[in-house]
């Protein structure tokens, strides 16, 4: 008879643990605090005119427009690599569609983010939006566009501790993308790029 009362004490704490894990959420943290970031490329230069261009050519072109159709913004808090990168546990996904990056800065909007260190911030690209595009570029040598899937990483140490803004350097591409002339893939010219955080 003992052991029967306390099997059904262990049962009945089970089951409650069990309810009180499904009302507040087992998968979260209760302690994890969160914080609003509001997300943002930072200003960028393009090459500016001097007077002895007109003398000597420039030795790279400059980008006049850039456009990127994002799949997917993820902030990474671990280090690893994923074969399906959407499986990864501690993916926060962000998705904005199409944007125009701006040499005075382009909001990306705002998201709500668990309070923490991440080591990595990575852009997927894709070509569902309304162009059919999933990067569009024009600088002096031309032209360009892809339809590939491509992924942009920057590394480093993100914090995020309280409501932020998180301005992105945009720079680091527009130095990558600035001489692309069509020699190789867009897809790799722009995957090439690293930044850091």
């Amino acid at each position: 008879m003992k052991s029967s009362v306390q099997i059904s004490l262990v049962i009945q704490s089970c089951l409650l643990a069990l309810l009180l894990c499904l009302g507040s959420g087992c998968e979260k943290n209760q302690d994890q605090e969160d914080a609003l970031v509001a997300v943002q490329y930072a200003g960028y230069t393009t090459a500016k005119f001097k007077l002895w261009d007109l003398f000597i050519p420039r030795a790279h072109a400059s980008v006049s427009d850039l456009q990127f159709c994002f799949k997917r913004l993820r902030f990474k808090m671990a280090d690893e690599m994923t074969a399906d990168p959407t499986l990864a546990e501690d993916n926060i996904d962000f998705s904005i569609g199409q944007v125009t990056i701006d040499p005075a800065g382009t909001s990306l909007g705002a998201i709500v983010l668990p309070v923490g260190t991440y080591r990595r911030v990575e852009f997927d690209l894709e070509n569902d939006c309304a162009s059919g595009y999933s990067i569009q570029l024009v600088n002096s040598n031309g032209s360009f566009n892809s339809t590939d899937r491509i992924t942009i990483k920057w590394s480093g140490n993100l914090v995020i501790e309280e409501d932020t803004v998180v301005s992105l350097n945009v720079q680091t591409i527009l130095d990558q993308l600035n001489s692309y002339n069509g020699g190789g893939s867009l897809k790799d010219a722009a995957e090439a790029i690293t930044g850091s955080l």
